[in-house]
């Protein structure tokens, strides 16, 4: 773990992360090593394992010196647009449906290294892509030396398939449908609201995440820093987060499995009333709050480093959810009903 160590310490050298976040991170690492057993058990280790891969493909430096700044618009005729292949590899990007029957774009450019306007505007078209073929949309800006912040806009449809990859960045999309939808950012927070479609997977390094009024059937949710937040009629959810607060918060009875977990942080989770609940609950050094009405526990255990809640809930109900929930230094709570936490 020392190459995890030091990549975390070079964060906080280079002020992405807070030197409270990187104690928080450097402590989740040291228990990551400490608990090896029980972390292969709950597959929090390889969790982890992948997590720092995130990490250590960040591009910590993006200090380019002087650059040539301008906006510029480009749009398609969108055509049989069904799928959407995103990548950015510094700046943001918004997705917007709109009612017009044609795809655009607004950029807003810094190109480093280059001396004029005329420079800059060849080098931005040269190195970028923004194509639409066989019903694919490709926007793509590779290099690191240009800095693009993206609003996109697509026609109001069902979409099959949509990828974003960005590198340094946030990455924010709302009121859309599509089948499938993967989201990937190594220093960057994703906003997603309003997103409809079969299934969903997010992944960040360095970064909130977001998800608000989604309908999935399946939903996985990875971060290494960065709060988790899930809203939402959702079938089959996932949560996991090295450094952070994992809030899940289900909508309706569409609901039947959830797993969430973080190492230095909190898990708060409102199942849904009308299920026949089944949960165990974990927490090494945090509080366990079960508050279910009428629940039965199974089996409780109260020890230092191993606290463990099993109950059962409704079980006159034939329609079940099932719940796994674990904070390594942090509290575990559980509650039902549709109301937020204080």
């Amino acid at each position: 773990m020392d190459q995890e160590r030091m990549k975390i310490l070079k964060m906080i050298e280079e002020g992405i992360i807070t030197a409270e976040e990187g104690a928080e991170l450097l402590k989740a690492n040291s228990e990551a090593q400490s608990h090896t057993k029980t972390s292969s058990t709950y597959g929090l280790r390889n969790f982890f394992d992948d997590a720092v891969e995130k990490i250590k493909n960040v591009d910590l430096d993006f200090k380019f010196g002087e650059f040539v700044e301008f906006d510029e618009q480009i749009s398609l005729d969108a055509g049989e647009l069904k799928d959407m292949d995103l990548w950015i590899a510094n700046g943001s990007m918004k997705v917007r449906s709109t009612e017009k029957d044609y795809v655009y774009a607004n950029y807003h450019v810094k190109v480093y290294q280059v001396q004029t306007e005329k420079e800059a505007r060849d080098r931005f078209r040269d190195d970028g892509q923004f194509t639409l073929e066989s019903g694919l949309l490709r926007v793509a800006s590779p290099s690191k030396q240009v800095k693009v912040d993206v609003e996109l806009f697509v026609p109001d449809q069902s979409y099959e398939f949509i990828k974003a990859q960005l590198t340094n960045g946030h990455f924010d999309l709302s009121s859309m449908r599509s089948d499938h939808l993967q989201v990937k950012t190594s220093n960057g927070k994703v906003q997603l609201d309003d997103i409809r479609g079969e299934s969903c997977k997010v992944e960040t390094g360095h970064g909130a995440v977001s998800l608000l009024k989604a309908d999935f059937e399946t939903c996985k949710v990875e971060t290494v820093h960065g709060e988790i937040t899930i809203e939402g009629s959702i079938g089959k959810s996932e949560a996991n987060a090295i450094s952070g607060l994992v809030t899940v918060r289900h909508i309706g009875d569409r609901a039947y499995q959830g797993t969430y977990k973080t190492s230095t942080g909190q898990v708060q989770v409102t199942v849904p009333k009308n299920k026949r609940l089944s949960g165990i609950l974990r927490s090494h050094l945090g509080q366990i709050n079960c508050r279910v009405p009428d629940k039965t526990i199974i089996r409780r255990r109260d020890e230092f480093m191993n606290k463990v809640i099993e109950f059962e809930a409704n079980t006159e109900l034939s329609s079940r959810f099932s719940l796994e929930a674990e904070a390594k230094t942090g509290a575990v709570t559980v509650q039902t009903g549709e109301k937020h936490f204080d």
